[in-house]
Parts: C-alpha cells; structure tokens; sequence
C-alpha cells in the first residue's frame, strides 16, 4: 500500500502555549508546503483520544508516513516514548533505504528540527549522523512560520525531500508499508539502546552536513 501520511511528527507534549504554538505552527506550515506535491496529511497524535490503543495506532502511523519529523528539545530524551519512535522509524528507514539502493542520495527518512537546546544537548545520535534544522530563535512574539523569510524556505525543502522520497517509491514500484505486523519497540527492547550512542544502522548525513 502507498503511504498515507507525508511525515508523522514526534515530539515531547508540553502544557504551555510556547510549545503548543511552535507544534501548531509547524504543522500547519508543513501541510501547506506540502499540498502543492501530494493530498496526504501529516500526522500528529493530538487526534488521539480515549479507546485508543497508543502503542498500536502510533506504529502504524508511522510506519505509513513517509518521513518522521523529529522536533527536539532536551525533554525529548528524557521520554522513552520518544525513543521507541525514533527507533522505530530508524528500523523503517533501514529497511527503506536498502529497497532504495543508491537512489536515496544519502537522505535519510528522519529530519530533525532543534527547537531548544544548545550543541551540547542535542544527542550524537541525531547531531554526528543526522542534517538538522534549527528553529531556536523561535518565540511567541516570532511572525508565523509559515509567512516567516527564515523558516518559510527551511520548510519548502523539508516538504521537497518528503516528495522526493514519495516519489522514488512510487517509480520504483516499490510497496514501503507492509505495515500490519509492524510494532512500536518496547520497553525492555530499548533498554540497551541510548541517545549519547551513535545507533547502530546510522546512515550518512543530508547533503551539506560534515561529520
């Protein structure tokens, strides 16, 4: 089956309009950039409600998004929810590049925005392997993201790489979402996994990026 979401975003909830703002605005950005290249939606998990099973609706919508938005504060590493989703979608990316073969150009699935944090706070799992963008200067009083001259242009090439990996799948007739059996890592699953490591099946960095 194709994908049914352009990215799924994973992040910390936060109770505060700050971080509230910056989800919103984010998605609502994304999803404007990306209607000019496809219809799909991007996913976020506010929409879960009560008769939800977490762990089962979460894996398969990311299993059925094309990339994963990571947006990252210092409490992303502290919620094991939060690794078990950027696990999960590094075992998905794995996977989707070896379908890919060298058609990817060193793009990897998994796109981090740095919202708060210095150097130093962000994992070298994410900063050593991993092309990031930064949206610190972020605040309440920042014009929208979506009509702002520094981020507006951050967001059309996000949309470009999800396209563009969209794309690939779809000339190569390749089916990415055999998603039935997939599953969220567990807890005893990750246990041996940590943020200050490097994963395992770390990939090359986004074009631009020196490690």
């Amino acid at each position: 089956m194709p994908f049914k979401y352009s990215c799924f975003i994973s992040y910390c909830h936060g109770q505060y309009d700050l971080v509230n703002a910056f989800i919103e605005q984010i998605k609502e950005a994304l999803q404007c950039s990306i209607e000019s290249y496809s219809d799909q939606e991007v996913y976020i998990d506010e929409r879960l409600g009560p008769g939800y099973h977490y762990n089962e609706e979460l894996a398969q919508a990311i299993c059925q998004s094309t990339c994963m938005i990571v947006i990252f504060t210092p409490r992303y590493k502290s919620h094991s929810y939060c690794l078990r989703e950027y696990i999960a979608m590094e075992r998905l990316e794995k996977k989707r590049l070896e379908l890919l073969a060298d058609k990817s150009n060193n793009m990897g699935m998994i796109i981090p925005i740095i919202f708060r944090g210095d150097e130093s706070d962000i994992p070298p799992r994410i900063r050593d392997c991993i092309h990031y963008y930064d949206f610190r200067d972020f605040a309440l009083s920042t014009l929208e993201i979506k009509r702002n001259p520094k981020y507006e242009p951050e967001i059309e090439k996000i949309a470009k790489i999800i396209h563009r990996f969209s794309k690939l799948f779809k000339e190569q007739n390749i089916n990415p979402c055999e998603c039935d059996s997939f599953k969220l890592p567990s807890e005893r699953e990750i246990e041996s996994e940590s943020w200050g490591e490097k994963s395992s099946n770390s990939f090359p960095p986004f074009p631009g990026r020196e490690v």
